[in-house]
């Protein structure tokens, strides 16, 4: 092989190719072009393989191949196992440099040199590929057949390339970011949610200057996933666009009207105090439940809830005042539906929410962690996070007292992420120092489950606190999620495919003050539990001797169901006493120890 010539043609190659990059319109198609184009630039490089996407990810495979060795591809997975946690790929998006391959010698490539040599891969090459403080990047990985080809060559005409890539790769995002910014809802032809965002922070900042009020009505259309499902989703736009008509008729022309999202759409009427607003709203509920839409013989009707914000009254700024917009609403629905609901007498709410907002910003927002100890032999076994609010003057807020808030306001999975996430690096960190590898229960709400990106971000979190404890803790993790019936009631089959994935990364389920209901056994019979925690005020009544059979026969059907069972709100010995005899495993209350902030 002529080392000048091959470089000369390699970079004649890549250089023609960046055309096709440039033409990328999304970073997919970028890749794809940038994996051809290396393949077509030298005979020896017989094999391209990419992958885009978080860099932290459980497994990453091969999303797109060329080359004559491309059978090679379909068999890679970089896991994070500890044979590839180091391996040549991870440790080039982590540190966003090519890595060259020795094929033959290179001990962080072990478990896939078989394979390698089996095509006749003889050196290899990655190429981390976009903005190293992007969460998403691409990852390109090369293999020559022969021997020292890139140590020949030089790496210097991939590197170029690669940056190339990577300028193209930023290209395609941010055509795609400004397509996604276009203003117009293609179906109802209203302005999107992000420009009404825009128009919302506009408006704030007018009224805030002239001290007037201006209002927002937030408008959902009621069961419309059941019209959809029932009549179609031709039948579901029909809908839209019907109510987008009466919308804009009712509505002043000084008004601005959205497609919100799905189902909802959101109004800005400046210059308008809450009566105003209210009067709007009922014209406008009036007539939406007097349209139709007729299909065949059948005359299809709707109705919609109605939420109601109006500045200053209800917020002091466009995030709150949306908070109380869709708190309203949510009254709305929960009480009957087809009604319209002020976002009034909520002030405390509200200054709960701030308060926990701020706390979040700035790290007040801990886990306070309670003992749970064996009954039988008093042994330390687990301990629940307990969230705890530090305000700004230094007092703790227990959870009772800002979670209700947070519920209300849709806020909940704020307090999840935080309290599990510092949940993770506590047990991380204390089974790393050589301390005691016990269980860590943390609650989980319904409102965490339909954040799919918050629970992405957890997965990576609890991959990387599994590496960092440096202890393998085999399939079943330390950590375990308590779930309760006032969360969770509804679809049993879009429950446990929510909480799938924590299943199947190895944590476990609790279900929370068990016997508060009915569902409680529902769950039993449908979900991969492990622990029942008794309901607290059964455990406060255990000295009764009714409530003790009922305790018992609680007792029996876990150890039938080979469920570890746990009694909270044990305060005192005998009553300890009495959850020994009725065969309680392990329990917790201030008997054992109060909770203790993790910053203590």
């Amino acid at each position: 092989m002529e080392s000048l010539q091959e470089k000369f043609s390699i970079y004649k190659a890549l250089l023609l190719a960046t055309k096709s990059l440039a033409q990328g319109n999304t970073p997919d198609e970028v890749l794809r072009a940038a994996c051809d184009a290396l393949v077509s630039s030298s005979e020896c490089v017989c094999l391209a393989w990419m992958y885009l996407g978080n860099p932290g990810s459980e497994a990453i495979r091969p999303s797109y191949s060329a080359g004559k060795a491309s059978g090679y591809a379909r068999e890679v997975v970089l896991d994070l196992s500890p044979e590839a946690i180091n391996c040549p790929s991870r440790r080039s998006l982590a540190k966003n440099e090519p890595v060259l391959i020795k094929v033959n010698s290179d001990p962080s490539f072990e478990i896939w040199r078989e394979n390698a040599l089996r095509y006749g891969f003889k050196e290899g090459l990655t190429l981390p590929i976009g903005d190293p403080d992007h969460p998403f990047r691409g990852l390109i990985v090369l293999f020559a057949d022969t021997e020292n080809y890139f140590e020949q060559i030089g790496l210097e005409p991939f590197i170029a390339f690669a940056q190339l890539a990577t300028v193209a790769l930023n290209q395609a995002r941010m055509k795609m970011s400004l397509e996604e910014m276009a203003a117009v809802d293609p179906l109802t032809n209203l302005l999107n949610r992000r420009a009404l965002q825009e128009i919302l922070n506009r408006e704030y900042a007018c009224a805030k200057r002239s001290v007037k009020p201006f209002s927002m009505i937030l408008i959902d259309l009621d069961r419309f996933k059941m019209l959809n499902d029932n009549y179609g989703h031709d039948l579901g736009d029909r809908f839209l666009l019907g109510i987008s008509e009466i919308a804009k008729k009712t509505l002043r022309t000084s008004d601005w009207l959205s497609r919100w999202g799905g189902e909802e759409f959101l109004a800005i009427l400046p210059d308008t105090d809450e009566n105003g607003a209210l009067n709007i709203a009922e014209r406008l509920r009036e007539k939406i439940e007097e349209f139709s839409i007729k299909l065949n013989t059948l005359h299809i009707k709707t109705s919609a809830s109605i939420g109601i914000a109006t500045y200053p009254r209800d917020g002091d700024t466009p995030e709150f005042l949306i908070k109380a917009a869709d708190a309203a609403l949510y009254e709305a629905k929960k009480t009957g539906r087809n009604r319209v609901v002020e976002a009034k007498d909520k002030r405390e709410v509200y200054s709960i929410a701030a308060k926990l907002y701020t706390a979040i910003e700035t790290n007040r927002l801990l886990p306070a962690h309670q003992a749970i100890v064996e009954l039988k032999t008093g042994k330390l076994v687990a301990e629940e996070a307990l969230a705890r609010l530090i305000d700004e003057s230094g007092n703790v807020i227990v959870a009772n007292d800002f979670i209700p808030a947070a519920m209300e306001l849709q806020l909940t999975h704020l307090v999840d992420y935080q309290i599990i996430k510092q949940t993770m690096s506590h047990c991380a960190g204390n089974i790393a120092a050589g301390g005691q590898n016990i269980i860590h229960f943390v609650n989980i709400s319904a409102d965490l489950l339909l954040h799919q990106n918050i629970i992405q971000e957890l997965f990576v979190e609890a991959q990387a606190a599994c590496v960092s404890c440096g202890v393998d803790m085999g399939h079943t993790k330390p950590l375990v999620l308590e779930i309760t019936e006032r969360q969770l009631l509804g679809d049993m089959n879009a429950v446990r495919a929510k909480l799938a994935p924590f299943i199947d990364f190895g944590m476990r389920l609790a279900i929370d003050d068990f016997g508060s209901g009915y569902s409680s056994f529902q769950y039993l019979a449908d979900l991969p539990v492990s622990f029942l925690k008794i309901e607290g005020s059964l455990i406060k009544q255990v000295k009764d001797k009714r409530v003790r059979q009922i305790v018992r026969r609680i007792s029996d059907i876990a150890k039938d169901l080979e469920l570890i069972t746990i009694a909270e709100f044990v305060e005192d010995a005998e009553t300890a006493d009495i959850l020994r005899d009725l065969e309680i495993d392990w329990a917790q209350g201030y008997l054992f120890g109060r909770p203790v902030l993790a910053k203590q």
